[in-house]
């Protein structure tokens, strides 16, 4: 089960990222698009005003207001840009070189609208004109209008196969469509011509990581890394996305980089720190957490030291941390939780009820909250209870996967509120059928139901598991109660490839390979329901906890 909430960020970089979807206000940069709208030569490569007409004033012709703009343009002076394209315009309407320099100016300033009508203008006068094609597909890439912004690079490359910034526009759309092995073939050819460009290399950097190039991401780093100095900005950006590529341990040397030039940063020792702890190593992120803290106690930085003790396996100081970050900032519900959820880890369930209870009622609104609390009664054993939460949970998000994942889980246990839930999650499945978790559950509700009652109830339990199994193949669960059913209807060829299938997906469920070994039993293949039944007993040996509160569990962690 895929839970949402609380994931900790790293400070003031991942807005960043352009690629993964996010771009900043920044106008120059290296990374994304900017390349293509900014870059000197997309600003003045195959734009000529030299021989623009002089229909005004000799000092004030059409080509010197084009000239003012494109230089105004380098110079990132994008108000006077426009005007200076204007001033052309106001001599000769008919300009498709000021047209396109207005647009580039407009679309600097983010007025988007008017870019894309001026780009297309100039294009309508002058159809070959290449910059106001290649800047139209940045624009569109910068919309995530892909097909559109493919349309104008491939127009500029139908004439000029070596356009630098068109190659690497092509080369983005691919990345952004989530087609690295398409995109790195569109690097390479941009390598040839700017092997160098810093723009190229993050993107190539990106792409690699993409494709799990590791050995080929590194070289490409130490190439990237040359060309800028220590203190220039743009490695707050590099570092960006490295974090939203997950290359924690490359990230780190941006970051240390950074804090070489800036050792007193709150930010760059914050996000050091949390580099180290998603990279895994520990004990420098906790060394450099209580260096931080020792210059400053806040909630923030408590709350990150509760879990990097909690992966060092200290849980009392974890426990600690978080219990002084709700403090500190009682009013932050993500604090709340987190405390709430460390004092169920540890097994304080009594307390970690009553800090949940508390918690619900600061934040009546929070549907994390309140499964929290379900949670927690379910583990203390108070199932009437956890049940009757998540059902008040399910009133508050009657469409939140979550809530259903957890009925499903607490449905055994239930008692009296079982034929509730049996109801709500038909009612769920009406509004939604993709859910493959809720496919499975109500499956097995009707299953049970099945059993003691009617033949029609095991034959729409059995249509929810296979559609559970469509939806996602690679659950076990719903395979392996699907055999059970299949067998019951003496469909055991059907029944045996289902339960196979379910100890393939999960070597470790004791259950399928009970039911497997019973099947084979069945069938009379002796060896191997002997082979499953002892297979069976050591998992039943080594498990610590049943199926349902082992995924209760899970849920409390993986929903902060």
């Amino acid at each position: 089960m895929t839970t949402s909430g609380h994931e900790r960020a790293f400070k003031g970089i991942l807005a960043m990222i352009f690629v993964m979807g996010t771009s900043s206000n920044r106008v120059a940069g290296i990374y994304g698009i900017t390349m293509i709208l900014w870059g000197t030569a997309a600003l003045i490569g195959g734009l000529s005003v030299g021989d623009l007409p002089a229909t005004a004033k000799p000092q004030e012709s059409v080509a010197d207001y084009c000239r003012r703009a494109q230089d105004l343009l380098a110079r990132e002076k994008f108000q006077e840009a426009r005007e200076a394209a204007r001033s052309a315009l106001g001599i000769d309407s008919h300009s498709a070189e000021a047209e396109c320099l207005l647009g580039m100016a407009e679309l600097a300033l983010e007025d988007l609208d008017a870019a894309g009508k001026d780009l297309g203008k100039a294009i309508e006068l002058k159809p070959g004109l290449i910059p106001a094609h290649r800047t139209l597909g940045g624009m569109y890439l910068k919309q995530k209008r892909l097909s559109d912004a493919r349309h104008q690079f491939e127009l500029v490359l139908t004439s000029y196969p070596n356009d630098f910034e068109s190659l690497y526009g092509m080369g983005l759309i691919f990345l952004l469509d989530n087609q690295p092995g398409a995109a790195i073939n569109q690097f390479a050819k941009a390598s040839n011509i700017k092997p160098q460009d810093p723009s190229l290399l993050a993107s190539l950097l990106q792409t690699q990581l993409r494709l799990k190039q590791e050995a080929q991401a590194a070289a490409t780093l130490a190439l990237l890394d040359g060309q800028l100095d220590k203190k220039d900005p743009r490695r707050m950006e590099l570092a960006a996305m490295l974090v939203g590529e997950g290359a924690y341990k490359l990230a780190i040397q941006q970051l240390r980089r950074l804090r070489e030039t800036q050792p007193e940063s709150y930010e760059l020792n914050y996000n050091l720190t949390l580099a180290y702890h998603r990279a895994g190593e520990e004990n420098q992120a906790a060394a450099l957490l209580t260096s931080l803290l020792e210059r400053k106690d806040n909630a923030e930085l408590q709350n990150l030291l509760g879990d990097i003790e909690e992966s060092r396996g200290n849980k009392s100081r974890s426990l600690a941390a978080f219990r002084r970050a709700a403090e500190l900032e009682s009013q932050n519900e993500e604090y709340r939780y987190d405390y709430a959820q460390s004092l169920a880890r540890v097994s304080s369930l009594n307390e970690a009820v009553e800090v949940f209870r508390v918690a619900t009622r600061d934040f009546p609104g929070s549907v994390r909250m309140w499964l929290g609390w379900g949670a927690t009664y379910y583990l203390a054993g108070n199932y009437a209870e956890a049940a009757q939460t998540f059902l008040h949970a399910a009133d508050m998000a009657p469409q939140n996967p979550q809530v259903y994942y957890l009925l499903g889980r607490a449905y055994d246990a239930a008692g009296p509120l079982q034929d509730t839930i049996a109801q709500r999650f038909a009612g769920y499945l009406a509004r939604q059928p993709q859910d493959a978790w809720a496919e499975y559950f109500y499956g097995r509700i009707l299953a049970v139901r099945g059993q003691q009652s009617s033949r029609e109830e095991l034959a729409e339990a059995q249509r929810h598991l296979e559609r559970a199994i469509v939806i996602d193949g690679r659950l076990a669960e719903p395979r392996a109660e699907l055999g059970s059913i299949l067998e019951k209807r003496n469909q055991l060829g059907a029944a045996r490839r289902e339960l196979e299938r379910a100890v393939q997906l999960d070597p470790k469920s004791s259950a399928a390979f009970y039911k497997l070994a019973e099947l084979y039993r069945k069938i009379g293949e002796l060896e191997r329901a002997q082979k499953a039944l002892e297979r069976f007993q050591e998992l039943k040996t080594a498990e610590r906890t049943d199926k349902d509160r082992e995924a209760i569990q899970g849920f409390l962690k993986h929903a902060r």
